[in-house]
């Protein structure tokens, strides 16, 4: 009889260890997050887009304010400029940016494999860039940048941990 339950407790125990094991997912391979986190960065990039040209004309204030951007030249650097001026390229180069992390996040899912450490070390300085990108975003411009951005930190974070961890 002692043999009958010695014989059923392992036989349970090679059960749960079978059971404990977790099916490998979408989600648990970092390769996919950074290429998830490239889509996210997309996501903002096309967001940051359908503000263009980044100014409201709902109230006499802010019409007044755009035609003093445009009207008002100045010296910049040597080149004749104006606030409307810089204001519109930097949106416009914030958006090339944005698109070519994500380009370059999506390249570099591809190395998570061959490299995880030094993936991992990237992954994380990127991620923690993003995070402050999404405190900027909460403290001088809007709510949802900062909330995709937030999200995308907590993706690209997670990859890095697991890459960092397999090394």
């Amino acid at each position: 009889m002692t043999k009958i339950i010695s014989d059923n407790s392992s036989s349970m125990t090679s059960e749960n260890k079978t059971n404990n094991k977790r099916s490998p997912g979408f989600f648990s391979s970092p390769a996919a997050l950074i290429r998830v986190s490239s889509i996210l960065v997309v996501l903002e990039t096309v967001g940051h887009m359908t503000g263009y040209p980044w100014s409201s004309s709902h109230g006499l204030q802010e019409t007044q304010l755009v035609r003093s951007m445009k009207a008002v030249d100045f010296l910049f650097f040597g080149e004749r400029s104006s606030y409307w001026n810089l204001y519109s390229g930097w949106g416009l180069f914030i958006a090339v940016i944005l698109l070519t992390l994500a380009i370059i996040l999506w390249f570099l899912s591809n190395f998570a494999r061959l490299a995880p450490r030094q993936v991992g070390v990237i992954t994380g300085i990127i991620s923690t860039s993003l995070l402050s990108c999404s405190y900027l975003s909460f403290r001088f411009f809007y709510l949802p940048s900062s909330l995709l951005l937030s999200t995308t930190f907590v993706v690209l974070l997670t990859a890095a941990v697991r890459l960092l961890r397999r090394t």
